[in-house]
């Protein structure tokens, strides 16, 4: 039987830190910081006022609070209730979401839009994942049985998939600020000039040729094309040419019987043991802990 359509590989990485339900209350404040995650937050009861970069950002019951990597930003609780919240900090390797995800410092998402949609149920599915578990924890820390892990991956994805929906029919679904023409503007020299270099970085996966020669052609200085990058896809060149050797290589060793060597060659690294020190260095495995293992039992001995 002929294949009639086939989906793309996807061989790319959810990170989850601080994923948790929690209660603060009247008075309560959190000191001005920020994340090298993207953070998602709901408040399920009560109301929260965060400070983003000096603006002030009130969140009600249903809301929904979406705050790019690197911003700055303060918390507090200054009504007479507490405040009820869902928080997961999280990143993606994929660089069309993390566009999506970088596009503004921060993404309000009032109750009303939300209800939309099926985050609710997704957040209730989660609560219930944390009620499963509860009687294995210890000092609040849940230890997941396997299914259960992939559920809480699997809910937040959806969870990600909604929120992303709503920010991309925001003209319809919430109230955005406007912004001045020369925002919009500066907003897409700055999109055209990330664009570029991604285009460049993706093909030649060599970060420090290409943007030196983006900034030559666009008479901009080396770091201003550095902060246009990040500014719109959440990170830096560096890390972006990190994230995508990264996805080639898993995706190398998972679909080819290449030898180390003509994967290491392929990334640009200067031997295998450099690869496989770097690919450590990621992801806590060597290639060969990675690797199926039906795949490592067929490589020839050297």
């Amino acid at each position: 039987m002929e294949d009639l359509y086939r989906f793309p590989n996807i061989i790319h990485t959810l990170q989850v830190v601080g994923c948790h339900f929690g209660r603060k209350p009247p008075g309560w404040e959190y000191p001005r910081h920020h994340h090298h995650l993207f953070e998602l937050l709901y408040c399920q009861e009560g109301q929260v006022t965060h400070d983003i970069n000096r603006e002030a950002v009130t969140m009600k019951t249903g809301d929904w609070l979406l705050i790019k990597s690197g911003v700055r930003h303060q918390s507090s609780n200054s009504s007479a209730l507490d405040y009820g919240y869902f928080n997961v900090h999280f990143d993606l390797d994929d660089t069309e979401i993390r566009s999506l995800l970088a596009a503004t410092p921060y993404r309000y998402i009032p109750q009303k839009a939300a209800a939309e949609s099926k985050l609710l149920h997704y957040v209730k599915e989660l609560e219930s994942v944390m009620h499963r578990n509860l009687a294995n924890a210890e000092e609040a820390q849940l230890h997941l049985r396997f299914e259960d892990k992939l559920l809480l991956q699997s809910y937040l994805l959806l969870i990600i998939h909604d929120v992303l929906d709503l920010i991309r029919g925001h003209a319809a679904s919430y109230k955005q600020k406007k912004t001045a023409v020369s925002d919009k503007d500066a907003s897409l020299f700055a999109a055209d000039v990330a664009h570029a270099i991604e285009e460049k970085l993706s093909s030649g996966l060599c970060e420090e040729a290409t943007v030196a020669g983006i900034a030559k052609e666009l008479n901009l200085s080396r770091s201003q094309c550095t902060k246009l990058f990040a500014k719109v896809y959440g990170l830096s060149p560096r890390q972006y040419v990190s994230q995508q050797k990264l996805k080639l290589a898993k995706e190398l060793l998972v679909t080819t019987h290449l030898p180390m060597t003509d994967i290491a060659d392929k990334l640009g690294f200067q031997s295998a043991s450099h690869f496989s020190r770097q690919f450590r260095r990621w992801t806590g495995q060597s290639p060969s802990e990675f690797k199926p293992k039906h795949q490592v039992a067929q490589q020839p001995l050297s």
